[in-house]
């Protein structure tokens, strides 16, 4: 059996409790139980990004995505910030601030660059303004957004508490 075949094997039967995956998981595989999506690299356009965070919240139940956003993700920022309010979603002010950007727009799918890690790590960076909130870090160009998919129809559901708190 090859190492894909056994990994995916031994994640679907709970063997493996977690499975490190490229962009080749975000479509056309049937992963059941999926609760959270970690996106350490975000995806060049907003509709990959649907298909990756798309892994959880099947059949129903709720999930969580959680998503490393930068300054190589700029371009992201509106159609992510859209896509969190279409979803009745609550989009944090640093990720508003990157939308309403000139460059802030596109997302489509003739986008070049795209999402790299590399973002800061707030936590630990003495020029980090403490009075922000900890997920935008004023104009310091890095943060993370997570929001939760299924239930209903749509991202999180009724009883999802805001990833911002």
């Amino acid at each position: 059996m090859q190492e894909r075949e056994y990994a995916l094997k031994s994640f679907k039967s709970g063997k493996t409790p977690i499975l490190v995956a490229t962009d080749v998981a975000a479509r056309g595989l049937d992963i059941p139980h999926v609760s959270h999506v970690i996106n350490f690299d975000l995806p060049n356009d907003i509709d990959d990004y649907v298909h990756r965070i798309g892994r959880t919240g099947r059949a129903g139940k709720s999930g969580l995505a959680t998503a490393f956003f930068n300054e190589n993700n700029a371009s992201l920022a509106r159609p992510l910030a859209d896509l969190m309010q279409e979803a009745n979603q609550e989009v944090p002010d640093w990720l508003t601030r990157y939308a309403s950007r000139a460059y802030g727009g596109g997302g489509g799918r003739n986008r070049r660059g795209g999402g790299r890690f590399g973002g800061r790590d707030f936590r630990r960076d003495s020029s980090y303004n403490r009075g922000q909130d900890y997920y935008g870090g004023g104009n310091s160009g890095g943060g993370g957004a997570g929001g939760g998919y299924g239930g209903g129809g749509g991202y999180g559901g009724p009883g999802v508490s805001s990833a911002w708190d």
